[in-house]
């Protein structure tokens, strides 16, 4: 299944959802509109096309129709065929790719109190295909009825109970058996994350993710964008930014703390990643409180 990636913040925003039950003979109007049209039908099946492509869209399965592309009805309803639909306003999608392509184990910057922008981050939406209508249904109900009673004090649930939508379809993509490099890369992220304190080895991480080092190092540099030992730089660093800014301890301490016995080292490591030297980081940060 593919799935459409899309740029976050800022998350989607619902425009409207309904559902209705499509007599045979009934055809979708052809239009071209700058929002996203998610169509799922419960029973039956319609039959669509975007820019010349034909989809059936058969019961238990969805297609996400895309902003600035023609859609239309490419032939009638046969059959009675029960439909929910939902709009919404985003920017164009970034990239198509294969479920098993998603880069799950992406690394993103952690956000800091000093923050004033949040960073860059994606969600994943499948364009085609079979989704859990059953598990969703009560969702897409309470979302249909608070639509058709929308006040003030429900607007905000509607737009979470929007995401939620947004969550599920996404876990499903989660779900999909992935490449084995991607799950090679999740693994080896996994274990990262347990032994960072401890001194990098690559022998330990090829006895207990049972491959090479090197390719232990293209699958996490192709689903994460860094390297084993620059991922653990990042988890270093990162943990010596809170104890900068949450404690007393001396840089030396903190070094040590995060697994780097040279506070030479350490201090080149952070300049690099952070842009300044430990103490300005903790004299700016003492300044700003």
């Amino acid at each position: 299944m593919k799935y459409l990636e899309l740029a976050i913040p800022p998350l989607p925003s619902l425009l409207t959802v309904g559902h209705a039950v499509w007599l045979p003979g009934n055809c979708h109007f052809k239009r071209s509109f700058d929002v996203y049209d998610v169509i799922l039908v419960k029973r039956g099946a319609m039959y669509m096309q975007e820019d010349g492509t034909e989809y059936a869209v058969n019961g238990g399965q969805l297609l996400v129709l895309e902003p600035g592309k023609t859609h239309a009805g490419s032939a009638p309803c046969t059959e009675e065929t029960e439909v929910y639909w939902v709009h919404f306003k985003h920017p164009k999608a970034l990239r198509s790719l294969d479920a098993a392509e998603i880069p799950w184990s992406a690394v993103l910057p952690q956000g800091h109190d000093s923050d004033t922008s949040p960073s860059d981050q994606t969600m994943y939406l499948p364009k085609y295909g079979d989704v859990p209508i059953g598990r969703l249904q009560p969702l897409l109900n309470q979302m249909v009825q608070m639509h058709m009673q929308l006040s003030v004090e429900h607007s905000l649930q509607l737009q979470t109970l929007f995401c939620e939508l947004l969550k599920a379809l996404q876990t499903e993509a989660k779900a999909r058996p992935g490449s084995r490099a991607s799950e090679l890369a999740r693994e080896t992220v996994s274990y990262l994350q347990k032994h960072w304190t401890q001194p990098f080895h690559s022998k330990n991480m090829e006895e207990s993710l049972h491959f090479q080092f090197d390719h232990l190092t293209r699958c996490m540099k192709k689903y994460t964008g860094m390297t084993p030992l620059q991922y653990v730089q990042y988890l270093r660093i990162s943990h010596a930014v809170t104890l900068l800014e949450q404690t007393t301890l001396s840089v030396q301490e903190i070094a040590e703390r995060v697994g780097i016995p040279s506070v030479s080292y350490f201090g080149r490591l952070f300049r690099e990643r952070i842009g300044i030297s430990p103490g300005q980081y903790r004299n700016q940060r003492q300044y700003q409180l």
